[in-house]
């Protein structure tokens, strides 16, 4: 990894490092590190960052734990695809250090909120699959960001007749994702294949495959935009290869959004048709990658079959899904055809 793709010069960022992690590990795990369904509200001008609305400004606003204890946020959206396609777009959520002490967000300075992308209520099953991918992701592959699920009331505070109801779930920010695992968050335009570690990336890529997922990039972003597409890019000063964290998964498969399509230069009608796009440079890792999900298949059974969670009925479509890749990977034929001679 070149110099030249650093943010900062390495021995701030092992400074900012561990000032950063020694004040927040507690707090992510206070907000991270639970499984159950938090209960907030959101109270904010929602109407001025639809859509339709001009530019991409912030708003203030609060978030109301179930305790009645208000925390001034800042809300901003973010995102490209959703912001096109869903009514209510994701929010990068900024917090206050003083604002949020003794609640579990002390410490955490940004999350990202996911919220449904229609209000309709079928589509809460659609933001607890796509949980259910990113803390799939948490108990095969490092590194991985915090995700919390939240039944949230989000309350226009300009028009109070005006909210609605569901499921949502906050995201960590990546930077701070980065911090925690003692890397940088790289801002790059692009990389190649050889800076990538073998050995996470062999796993990464059957990771997508699992998931069904083949909206991402590990080497390219669009123009203008940090490098990787649905990617986020680690570097260490004492590693000389990249880790990838993978996010944004409503394209998937697993998930099976109404909205969801595959690229149309790739050879599958429909996001649940799964098709490998690791790289062959990385083929001789895949016996031990198969090993890594085989090793972690009861945990993932588990977290499927977690009866705190609603939506028995979509979990359980989603675990067979799940089954049908270890069908795959357990096939030698399969795996053969499907994995090995399927790579770029």
């Amino acid at each position: 990894m070149k110099d030249a793709q650093r943010l900062t010069p390495f021995s701030f960022v092992v400074i900012t490092t561990a000032l950063f992690w020694a004040s927040s590990a507690t707090a992510v795990e206070a907000l991270f590190d639970s499984s159950s369904v938090l209960e907030l509200s959101i109270h904010a001008p929602f109407s001025r960052l639809d859509r339709s609305s001009e530019g991409h400004g912030s708003v203030e606003g609060r978030i109301e734990l179930q305790d009645g204890v208000s925390i001034p946020v800042t809300l901003s959206r973010y995102g490209l695809s959703r912001l096109q396609m869903c009514t209510t777009p994701p929010l990068k959520v900024d917090i206050g250090d003083e604002d949020s002490r003794g609640t579990p967000f002390e410490g955490i300075r940004s999350v990202r909120l996911v919220p449904p992308c229609l209000t309709e209520a079928s589509f809460d099953r659609y933001i607890l699959l796509e949980y259910l991918v990113y803390r799939s992701w948490a108990i095969i592959g490092e590194p991985a960001v915090g995700v919390r699920l939240v039944s949230c009331r989000f309350q226009d505070s300009e028009k109070p007749a005006h909210y609605s109801i569901g499921l949502s779930f906050l995201m960590e920010d990546i930077g701070e994702a980065a911090a925690r695992h003692g890397r940088t968050w790289l801002d790059i335009e692009t990389q190649s294949v050889p800076d990538l570690k073998p050995e996470q990336c062999a796993v990464f890529a059957l990771f997508q495959f699992m998931v069904g997922n083949t909206d991402w990039s590990a080497v390219a972003s669009a123009a203008g935009e940090r490098c990787c597409h649905n990617v986020a890019v680690f570097g260490a000063e004492d590693d000389p290869h990249n880790l990838l964290l993978p996010f944004d998964f409503d394209q998937s498969g697993l998930v099976n959004a109404p909205y969801a399509a595959p690229n149309r230069q790739l050879p599958i009608r429909f996001v649940t048709q799964r098709i490998y796009r690791g790289f062959c440079l990385h083929n001789a890792e895949v016996p031990a990658a198969v090993a890594v999900f085989n090793a972690k298949r009861p945990e993932l059974e588990d977290l499927f079959n977690d009866e705190g969670l609603p939506d028995k009925k979509a979990r359980k479509r989603a675990w067979k899904y799940i089954e049908s890749f270890y069908d795959t990977i357990n096939h030698p034929r399969k795996l053969e055809k499907k994995i090995l001679c399927a790579c770029r």
